[in-house]
C-alpha cells in the first residue's frame, strides 16, 4: 500500500489541476482546495479508524469497502450533495472528488502489498476479490516492526519520484488525446 505521504502528493497534484480554474476559485480559496484535495485523496484510509473503532484492530477492514470504486462514487456524491447544500457548486467538483478518491485506490493497487490477500477490493459489492496491478511501481509500506524503518523511508522516496512522473505522464497523455480529438472535429 502507498503511504499517506504518497496519497497526499496525489491530492496536491489534484489541486494543481484546479488551482487556477475560476469555476473552482469562485467557491473556495486555493488553501481550501488544497486541503480538500489532500483529504479526498486520503479518505479511503478512514477504514483504519473504523477497524479500530469496531474491532480494536487498525487493519481489520483495511483495503476493503472504502477502497471500492462503487463506495467511492457514493461517498463523493454524498460529500458533493452536502457541500451543495451550503454553496451551489457545479458538477465539476464531483468529477474532481472522484478523481482524488480514485487516485488513492489506484496508488494502492500500484504499490507492492506485503499482506495477503494482496491488493484492494475495488469492485465491492460486485466482487469481494482483491485486485492489484501485476507490476508494482511503488515499494509499499511495511507495518510490522514499527512505522520507522528503512523500507518505509525508501517507499516514500519512491513515491516522491514516481507520483509526480505519473501525474505529468497522465496530464501529457490526456492533453495529447484531447488535441487529437479536437483536430479531427
Amino acid at each position: 500500500m502507498a503511504s499517506p505521504i504518497g496519497h497526499s502528493l496525489a491530492g496536491c497534484f489534484g489541486f494543481l489541476l484546479v488551482r487556477e480554474n475560476p469555476q473552482f476559485l469562485k467557491y473556495f480559496s486555493s488553501k481550501q482546495l488544497l486541503i480538500t484535495g489532500i483529504i479526498m485523496a486520503n479518505l479511503p484510509d478512514t477504514d483504519f479508524l473504523l477497524g479500530y473503532l469496531f474491532y480494536q484492530n487498525f487493519n481489520a477492514i483495511h483495503r476493503q469497502f472504502t477502497h471500492s470504486f462503487f463506495v467511492g462514487f457514493v461517498v463523493c456524491i454524498v460529500i458533493f450533495v452536502c457541500l451543495r447544500f451550503f454553496k451551489p457548486i457545479p458538477l465539476s467538483f464531483l468529477v474532481w472528488f472522484w478523481g482524488l478518491y480514485f487516485s488513492h485506490i489506484l496508488l494502492d493497487m500500484l504499490a507492492y502489498d506485503r499482506y495477503l490477500p494482496a491488493g484492494v477490493q475495488c469492485f465491492l459489492p460486485f466482487s469481494s476479490n482483491y485486485f492489484a496491478f501485476p507490476i508494482s511501481i511503488i515499494g509499499g509500506l511495511s507495518l510490522t516492526g514499527g512505522i520507522i524503518q528503512l523500507n518505509n523511508f525508501l517507499t516514500i522516496l519512491q513515491e516522491i519520484v514516481v507520483i509526480p512522473l505519473l501525474f505529468w505522464a497522465i496530464l501529457f497523455l490526456t492533453k495529447t488525446i484531447y488535441k487529437n480529438v479536437q483536430s479531427h472535429n
